[in-house]
Order: structure tokens, then C-alpha cells, then sequence
């Protein structure tokens, strides 16, 4: 019903023509709802809490909680890094130098998270939190991880709260979370104790000398007592542990600046010579060159959340954006001339064209990702999530499916490559593919990249010839590579979490306010179309605070 009442508003909105003033006013009205509201919790920041870190450097006093019913203030220390591992490994630092000065033994294990690690201990909870509270920052919290303690009771100021209250929800929870919000230089953006260190309280064997664990992990559930804080996590095994991912992964983005003029011109020459009545409208549609800094931000995304990344690459035709510091040793820039063949036709402003070339970038790890600029990293990922330890690569199949039948100009070129691949995969392996791919990280494997070549050499070379996207097209990277590598045993289904969102669609704001307040996706892609239910006066709005705010620290890739 609510959804319902909803549709049937929008519909009357966009009849009148009121739509885009009505979402206007919603953003205006959340920005300033949000905004008023940390302000007054910061007003009413208890004293306990300012007193007990009047005089600790770098430190502010903030707010976190996404609902304003959940807004509350906190002291938090100014971070040096954008890093979430970083931030993780700050709070486990936190935990094993406090408890190690007042003479508790810790063991680190593994732990099934990519947010935070864990460590365990054998003592009561009334010496590890007096260990606590002696040692440790006064900027530290504790969440007690119980559903029997209600969420609003979980978080507690080690410095500040009631000894009797940490005393009560502590013995209720099995697993402690100990942490420092880590905020950015306006106090906006935090990490908080998802990033936690666990403190998990083993149990000592009343039949033999051992120790044993409450929860499972993946390194071991007992050990002997004499053994129990001499290791660190893994420390028991002679290498890494057998689904580590351990070989070096790089990452491909693709970009163009729409708006140089030396570009446009010539992109408006080669437009001048290609049969444009033969294909889509949106083959050389504008809305694919067009800029809004979002390779800075993937960049920002990728420092924060992917550090598994070896190397990055930009395949660029002869540009360069102002902003990117070209002589970083993790990044370089790569121009069309190094990857195409000599005798190719250039320039091309044909992604599926660049597709076709990009295993050939120079130094180009086996494995890569391949991101389109408006790709970026939501939460922390790991290696594993895109690649195995035995070297298969993953696939994100979307629900999305190829149209049947045979491509026609009628066709949006994303689909038209689409149906040709699925062709040139029924006549070499007897499969007929129907699904599409996510929108984000495409994991690529070179020599797969190459077979392809191989295998379809004459439709190959006719999609990297094409220098507009054309109705004889492939998409190899994005959508070919995963399907050969599968049928050829070197790629495997894989799970992740991700969103998009078209700019173009009405309820932008209300997506982008999604994206920030949820934080439950590992990647999102924000891709621009030709739909115009949003100005772009607008949507240039929308998304530069989007993008400020959901990353708002620069990356060691930016000068």
C-alpha cells in the first residue's frame, strides 16, 4: 500500500510537472534535517565526554548515527589515513599494547570478517576491562556484541560511562569490539567499531590443559595453555593458508575527458566519416564522455576500501587529468598508441574497441580488474571476493537479460555486443548465454584474453577496427571473458554486493541518500544516460556532494 500511495504521488508529481521541484525541496529538507540535528547533539555533548579528552591531541568532538533518532556524540581521533585497514590495524595495536602492559596474554586468530580482526584472551572480564580502562586511550570505546543487550546499550565510553554499566552489558557479552572512531579533518565521515578489534574470552578445559574457543575460526578451537598467547594469527602454520590469495592483482580503468577541446575535435572528424544512420542512437551519444571527477573519487575509493591492489592503470586517449599525480609508483598512465596495433585505425571512441586491447597494457599483471570510471569501492573488499588462491577468477551475473534473436539497429549497442557474443559462443561451444553482468569490477585473467583472440580472430580484429560502437561488436572484457573462462574451467560464479544507479533517473537524490546512508553495498556504479528526468545542473549537484562526502579525503594518487 505505502508503495503504492507512493508511485501514485510521483505519477501526479511528473504529470504537473512539479517532480523535480518536489525531490529538490525532499533533499533540501534531509540536508537541513541532518545538519540541525548534529548540531544540536554536538550543543548537548555530555561534559563527562569533553572532560575526559579535553587535553588528548588530536582529537573532536562529533556525531555518528544515520537516523536522526540514532544521532549521538563522540570523541573521535583525527585519522592520518583514508585507509580502513589501517583503522583496523590502529585498533588491534590498541587492544594487544594495552592488555600486554597489564600482563594479559593475547593470541590473534584469524577471523571470518574483512572489517576488523581478533584476538582472544583467558581471563575474567573484570581484569581485562579494568586492563582496559587503565591502558588505554581515553578516546576508546567498547561494543558489547549480544543480542541479548538492547543496540542502544551496546556502545560505551571506556573513559566516561558508569563502571556498573560496564561491569552489567559486559558479562552478558561473549565478544567485546574494542575501537576509536577514526574521523576525517571535518569530523563527518568515521570509521567506528565495525572495524573494532574482537576480543574473544576462551575457556580453560576443566578435564586437560587446554584452552578452548567459544566461536569457530579458521585456525584452531583449542590449544594448549602453555601454547595460548606464544603465536599471532597463522603463526602455527609454516605458510600462508591455502585460500589465500597471494599473487599480485592489478587494476585497469578505462578514461576519456569529454570536455578537451583538441578530444572533441577529433571525435567530431571521425563522426564525420563513419555511416551513423547504421547504428543506435546511443553509439556516440555525449552522455558516455561526459566528466564529473569520478575517476579521482574510484581512486579515493580504491586507496580506501581495495588494498589489495598491486598496480593501477589509466588507458587514456593522449590525456591526462590535471588533478593526477603521473609520477606515482603505483600508477601509470597509459595512451591508446602503446596498446593498439600499429596498422590500427586510431583514434577510437569506441569502449568496446578499448576493451578489445587492454591485456596488452604494458607490465599488466595475469590478473587484473577492469573498472569503468564510474565504478567505485563501497566497503572493504578483499582479493578472494574476485579472485581464488588457485588462480580462477570470479563473475557477478546480473539478472538482466541478452534480448533473443539477432541484433538489429534497434538494439542499445550494450546489447547488440551482448547477442553477438552469445552467437560466437553457440557456434565454438554449443552454450547459449542468456544473462548479462553486474555493473562493477570485472575480473580478468590476460591469457584468457588472449585465447579469445584466437579463438574469434576475425570478430576480434572487427571490433578493435571499429573505431564508433557498431552493431558487429563484442564486449570482451565486460562480458565475453567471463563466459570463455567459465566454459574453459578458469572461472567460477562468484557473489558481490553491489548497486546501481542511472543519473539520468528521477529519483537521483533518493538513490545517492540510499548509497550514503545504508553503506551495505561493496561496490556501486553511478553511470550517466541519455534519460533526462534529472538537469544536469542537478545532477552535477548531486553527485559532487555525493562524492564529498562519501569520500572526502584525497588519495595519495591526487597532487
Amino acid at each position: 500500500m505505502k508503495q503504492q500511495l507512493r508511485r501514485a504521488v510521483i505519477n501526479q508529481l511528473a504529470r504537473t510537472g512539479q517532480l523535480e521541484r518536489a525531490l529538490h525541496a525532499r533533499h533540501v529538507y534531509r540536508t537541513t534535517r541532518d545538519e540541525t540535528m548534529r548540531r544540536y547533539r554536538l550543543r548537548r555533548a555530555p561534559a563527562s565526554l569533553t572532560l575526559s579528552v579535553r587535553d588528548v591531541p588530536d582529537t573532536i568532538i562529533t556525531t555518528v548515527g544515520t537516523r536522526p533518532s540514532e544521532v549521538r556524540t563522540v570523541v573521535a581521533r583525527c585519522r592520518t589515513s583514508a585507509s580502513v585497514l589501517d583503522a583496523m590495524r590502529s585498533n588491534r595495536n590498541l587492544v594487544t599494547k594495552a592488555l600486554t602492559a597489564t600482563g594479559v596474554k593475547t593470541h590473534e586468530l584469524p577471523i571470518d570478517s574483512r572489517n576488523r580482526f581478533r584476538v582472544a584472551v583467558v581471563h575474567d572480564r573484570d581484569r581485562l576491562l579494568w586492563s582496559l580502562v587503565v591502558a588505554a586511550p581515553r578516546t576508546t570505546y567498547v561494543y558489547f556484541d549480544s543480542t541479548s543487550i538492547p543496540r542502544h546499550h551496546r556502545v560505551h565510553h571506556l573513559a566516561s560511562s558508569s563502571p556498573d554499566d560496564l561491569h552489567r552489558y559486559g558479562a552478558k557479552a561473549a565478544v567485546w569490539r574494542i575501537f576509536e572512531y577514526h574521523a576525517d579533518p571535518d569530523g563527518v565521515d568515521l570509521f567506528g567499531d565495525i572495524h573494532g578489534c574482537e576480543i574473544e574470552f576462551w575457556r580453560r578445559s576443566r578435564i586437560n590443559n587446554t584452552v578452548r574457543s567459544r566461536r569457530w575460526n579458521p585456525l584452531t578451537v583449542e590449544l594448549p595453555a602453555e601454547r595460548f598467547g606464544s603465536v599471532g594469527a597463522g603463526g602455527d602454520l609454516p605458510a600462508p593458508m591455502i585460500e589465500a590469495v597471494d599473487f599480485p592483482i592489478d587494476v585497469v580503468y578505462t578514461w576519456v575527458d569529454g570536455s578537451d577541446p583538441e578530444w572533441i575535435e577529433r571525435r567530431a572528424t571521425t563522426l564525420g566519416l563513419v555511416d551513423l544512420a547504421s547504428r543506435h542512437e546511443e553509439a556516440a551519444t555525449d552522455a558516455r564522455y561526459l566528466s564529473r571527477n569520478e575517476l579521482k573519487y574510484s581512486l579515493r575509493s580504491l586507496e580506501r576500501y581495495a588494498d589489495f591492489v598491486n598496480h593501477v592503470y589509466v588507458v587514456t586517449d593522449d590525456q591526462c587529468p590535471d588533478w593526477l599525480r603521473t609520477d606515482h609508483p603505483r600508477l601509470s598512465i597509459v595512451d591508446h598508441r602503446e596498446i593498439f596495433p600499429v596498422d590500427s585505425v586510431l583514434p577510437t571512441f569506441n569502449s568496446h574497441s578499448i576493451e578489445s586491447r587492454l591485456h596488452h597494457v604494458p607490465g599488466l599483471s595475469e590478473h587484473y580488474l577492469y573498472l569503468n570510471d564510474d565504478f567505485f569501492f563501497a566497503r572493504r573488499v578483499e582479493a578472494e571476493q574476485f579472485f581464488l588462491a588457485n588462480g580462477l577468477a570470479r563473475f557477478f551475473r546480473s539478472r538482466a537479460l541478452i534480448p533473443l534473436g539477432e541484433p538489429t539497429v534497434r538494439h542499445r549497442p550494450v546489447d547488440t555486443a551482448a547477442m553477438n557474443g552469445r552467437r560466437v559462443l553457440v557456434n565454438k561451444f554449443g552454450k547459449v548465454a542468456t544473462r548479462k553482468f553486474k555493473h562493477a569490477p570485472y575480473p580478468q585473467l590476460r591469457s584468457v584474453q588472449l585465447d579469445i583472440a584466437d579463438l574469434f580472430p576475425d570478430e576480434v580484429a572487427a571490433t578493435t577496427a571499429s573505431q564508433v560502437r557498431s552493431p558487429t561488436d563484442l564486449a570482451l572484457a565486460s562480458s565475453l571473458h567471463h563466459h570463455v573462462a567459465y566454459l574453459t574451467g578458469r572461472a567460477i560464479p562468484g557473489s558481490l554486493s553491489s548497486y546501481y544507479a542511472d543519473l539520468g533517473q528521477f529519483n537521483l537524490e533518493g538513490r545517492l541518500h540510499h548509497l550514503m546512508k545504508s553503506r551495505r553495498y561493496d561496490t556501486f556504479c553511478l553511470n550517466d544516460t541519455d534519460r533526462g528526468e534529472v538537469s544536469e545542473a542537478d545532477k552535477m549537484a548531486l553527485v559532487s556532494a555525493f562524492f564529498d562526502t562519501y569520500f572526502p579525503e584525497k588519495s595519495t594518487f591526487e597532487r
